[in-house]
């Protein structure tokens, strides 16, 4: 079980994020939404453990995710909008990278991750030369190759095409169907079917929704 209480956050004297709570449990798939400049990045960042909270608590199966200097690579996987790889480095060392040493998954289970995100004929290209989309692919398999617990991505799917929408898609469901934790942000209503629980963030409150609801708060926000 995934917890979060009371998490607060604020630039300077703006509070951009409010008594936050919220729980998730193994299987969830949880979506964000809201208006740009509403606070999600910053929420997710919270909830990854790059920025801390000003006050309140996150844990996991009852222990502290801010109590060390970072988050374990194997209990939350971070996926930001922008993707933080090496350009001139192939697609391969991106992710030998990003791998932990922790990690004890079999190079079988790194072979097959590798096919289902269209990546096993990429592996020796440079990561300039390839498109946003397999950017997006390299980005997020990068994190599920240390078998993350709770897996946070922001905005996953933007500006994508269809093909490469589907793999992250059913790549997210897939590691939710394992007992994974999924929350991510996004402005797409069609991904709004995929979540178990759909949350709207707005004045730097978090709450409930559904999608019907959801499609006309972001209407009236705009």
């Amino acid at each position: 079980m995934l917890q979060a209480e009371h998490i607060s956050f604020a630039y300077r004297k703006k509070q951009v994020l409010k008594d936050i709570c919220f729980t998730a449990a193994k299987g969830d798939f949880i979506g964000i939404i809201g208006q740009n400049g509403c606070g999600k990045s910053t929420l997710l960042s919270v909830l990854a453990g790059v920025r801390r909270p000003a006050s309140g608590t996150l844990s996991f199966h009852g222990s502290p995710l801010f109590a060390g200097t970072r988050v374990p690579a194997e209990t939350v996987g971070y996926v930001p909008q922008l993707n933080p790889l090496l350009p001139e480095l192939s697609v391969r060392d991106n992710l030998k990278l990003w791998r932990r040493n922790t990690v004890s998954s079999s190079g079988e289970a790194q072979d097959s991750l590798y096919r289902q995100m269209g990546l096993a004929e990429y592996l020796g290209v440079p990561v300039a030369k390839l498109s946003e989309g397999m950017k997006k692919r390299i980005s997020i398999t990068s994190v599920l190759q240390n078998a993350p617990e709770i897996l946070i991505l922001d905005e996953p799917s933007a500006a994508l095409d269809l093909p490469c929408k589907e793999i992250i898609h059913n790549q997210l469901l897939l590691f939710a169907e394992n007992g994974g934790i999924v929350l991510f942000t996004t402005h797409e209503e069609a991904e709004f079917s995929l979540c178990s629980t759909l949350y709207i963030l707005k004045d730097g409150v978090l709450q409930q929704t559904d999608s019907v609801r959801a499609k006309d708060a972001l209407i009236k926000q705009s």
